[in-house]
């Protein structure tokens, strides 16, 4: 009987690099990189184990040379075992990764060409990818689209106001993007039989966004073209009118590659606040009595409340609301100042169970029972969904 394939799921973010080491189905190891001040910080999780591990490479770019070596100086494959299947995360605006495929030269002529519209995504991607060619030459690379769970949106979801045939011809379209974290969402709540209808969910992490979720699918999400759509994050502005977007660039001087890293790395959060792009500092600041700290948490909470109304008045009504994503998941007084305002849907937190909530591990309610439509806390797994994703293109 054939071993089951060794396959390395890779999800670069942008301040940090997650990957996965799958034998078949079973998950070998997670890997975690970040910068911690002017270090980069390796952790890795396997069976009942969580530790550190020393790391040469001085920025998140060098990190994935360094994956080979280290997994074989922590035994986690053996040195005569191979990769031979990688998994990308693609986001990409474009009906052409619209679905997930294998990375052949055409999809790399493809990413290449798109490079220029959305430069510090797909910059970033195509990065990696050459980088896992080098590291893996043996290995197929599937692209595993970040957009595709939202190919289900009726057609009034993906149009812009502009004339039809410019944004047919130029590919111009609301592709959404998250889509493998709601994926999973939605897998988690069909297998616990808890599936209802009408699904919205929150996925809240250094990028956010609301998606609205009929009967297992995709019907609309706040993202559009680019992740920079829809709600505030932790350094994107969110939706932003093109003319403000004008003035700016015109203001400060700016070239249009220089105002995208303004809009995407120096915004939301950080840009309201002036101090910090990271949750957890800025409701210390405003304990402190950081009045810009405040205003931050204030807007951006507004902004996923507006965010919920619109999706719920997409599904006609709400069954279910999920949280997901780093923030969605650990951050109790965020989802208690989110859903103070929701009491018009029904939704009321059990107090002791949304603070007792702050690292899950599975399905987790922190409504109050029987007084309140359920408030699910769904730990996303994108790495088991991208596992998935790669066996059904390159199996």
């Amino acid at each position: 009987m054939a071993m089951a394939p060794l396959t390395l799921i890779a999800n670069p973010g942008s301040a940090s690099r997650k990957y996965a080491v799958y034998k078949g189905r079973h998950l070998l190891a997670n890997l975690h990189f970040e910068h911690i001040g002017d270090r980069v910080i390796g952790s890795i999780q396997h069976d009942d184990k969580h530790y550190e591990v020393p790391v040469a490479a001085g920025s998140l770019d060098a990190v994935t040379g360094q994956l080979m070596e280290l997994l074989q100086s922590e035994k986690l494959i053996q040195a005569n075992e191979m990769i031979v299947l990688v998994g990308l995360r693609i986001v990409a605006p474009s009906a052409f990764f619209l679905q997930d495929r294998i990375v052949d030269d055409e999809a790399e002529a493809q990413l290449a060409a798109m490079e220029h519209r959305a430069p510090l995504h797909i910059a970033a991607t195509r990065h990696e990818l050459q980088v896992l060619r080098e590291q893996f030459p043996a290995a197929r690379i599937v692209g595993v689209s970040d957009s595709a769970f939202h190919a289900t949106k009726p057609d009034v979801a993906w149009l812009y106001g502009i004339p039809l045939h410019d944004a047919d011809r130029f590919d111009i379209k609301r592709f959404g993007y998250h889509g493998i974290s709601v994926s999973s969402v939605i897998r988690t709540l069909r297998a616990a039989e808890k599936l209802p209808p009408k699904v919205v969910v929150c996925h809240l992490g250094s990028g956010a966004s609301v998606t609205a979720v009929a009967h297992g699918k995709s019907i609309d999400t706040t993202m559009g073209y680019s992740p920079l759509e829809g709600l505030i994050m932790a350094t994107r502005t969110g939706t932003i009118d093109t003319t403000a977007v004008k003035v700016l660039q015109e203001s400060l001087g700016m070239d249009g590659d220089t105002m995208q890293e303004y809009l995407n790395k120096q915004s939301g959060l950080l840009g309201i606040s002036g101090r910090s792009s990271d949750i957890r500092e800025l409701l210390q600041l405003e304990a402190d009595g950081d009045h810009y700290a405040g205003l931050a948490l204030r807007t951006y909470v507004y902004a996923i409340q507006k965010a919920i109304g619109q999706m719920v008045a997409v599904l006609g009504g709400m069954d279910v609301l999920v949280f997901t994503g780093t923030v969605g998941e650990r951050s109790a007084v965020v989802r208690q100042r989110i859903t103070r305002n929701l009491h018009y849907l029904d939704v009321l937190l059990d107090d002791h169970a949304n603070n007792s909530c702050t690292a899950p591990e599975t399905l987790t309610p922190i409504s109050k029972i029987a007084h309140s439509r359920p408030v699910l806390v769904i730990p996303a797994d994108e790495t088991a969904e991208m596992v998935r994703s790669v066996a059904k293109i390159a199996l």
